[in-house]
């Protein structure tokens, strides 16, 4: 086995790393406020649901400390050559880990709601209100400010944790809307059963959005290939150098970053040179990796 490696896009993607981790320590800190105050809000004003969701958004607050952390531990072992592959998996096994927080919040979310609806409380329905739409549009600040681009929504080599920071906080938004129309139907229709069945479908939301990222980062962590369009152009690439591909497999090492694995029929003797030659130019690879037996 020959391993070729190809320089990295060491200006950008350091870059756009800083840039998110500031934007995750600053979303943490304001989930912290809105989290502190719902649940402040809902023991004073009864709101079962106000509660659960302040107490999910605690929680979701340790999660973008996981997330920004992560982006710290990446950074400082950027260079670490214990790393096979770099630091981009850090990300992802932080983005797993967050996951599996949320769909703890979701299990913890519904288990409440429902034992609610057996035994229901009346909440002073105004200020809890008042409360709920404070929440929403702290939640709403920062899934803007977490908003992940276009890349990183569509690509599977896109920045994973950022992307579960952005669904942590979009989990938040979307209870806290559903608890803020709870409330209201409770308040306006006598149906006191509103409030905890908004936190139950709360709770399928977050669920929702867990298995989104676990699917994901999974993927990610297990090397699973992910990159149909950059096989098939590596190959014709190789076929164009005059080469004799018989495999071609890519897969994710990190935000923006595959390795790739080529296997040739009857490999020339410059076959690492050629290979690397061929494939140099093609965007976000890392690492190529060719089998010569």
């Amino acid at each position: 086995m020959s391993f070729a490696r190809l320089p990295l896009e060491e200006t950008a993607v350091p870059a756009q790393a800083v840039r998110n981790e500031r934007r995750t320590w600053l979303a943490a800190l304001l989930v912290a406020v809105a989290s502190a105050v719902q649940v402040v809000a809902g023991l004073v004003f009864g709101s079962v649901a106000l509660v659960a969701n302040g107490a999910h958004s605690g929680a979701h607050v340790a999660a973008l400390a996981v997330a920004g952390a992560a982006y710290r531990v990446a950074s400082a072992n950027a260079r670490n050559p214990r790393l096979a592959h770099g630091a981009g998996r850090i990300g992802d096994l932080a983005a797993f880990a967050n996951a599996v927080l949320l769909a703890l919040a979701a299990f913890g979310l519904a288990v409440e709601s429902l034992s609610r609806l057996v035994t229901p409380e009346v909440p002073d329905y105004p200020a809890a209100l008042y409360a709920a739409a404070g929440g929403l549009v702290l939640n709403l600040a920062c899934m803007a400010l977490l908003r992940p681009g276009a890349a990183d929504r569509r690509d599977p080599s896109g920045d994973i944790n950022l992307s579960a920071a952005h669904l942590h906080v979009a989990a938040d938004a979307a209870v806290a809307a559903l608890t803020l129309s709870g409330l209201f139907v409770a308040w306006r229709l006598g149906w006191a059963c509103a409030d905890p069945l908004a936190a139950l479908l709360g709770a399928g939301l977050i669920a929702h959005f867990a298995a989104t990222i676990l699917r994901r980062a999974g993927a990610a962590l297990l090397d699973l290939r992910q990159s149909p369009a950059l096989e098939a152009e590596a190959m014709l690439r190789l076929e164009s150098a005059g080469l004799q591909p018989e495999d071609v497999r890519a897969w994710r090492t990190g935000p923006g970053r595959s390795a790739v694995a080529v296997r040739l029929r009857a490999p020339p003797e410059a076959a690492p040179a050629l290979v690397r030659r061929a494939l140099e130019g093609l965007p976000g690879i890392s690492r190529i990796s060719l089998d010569l037996s």
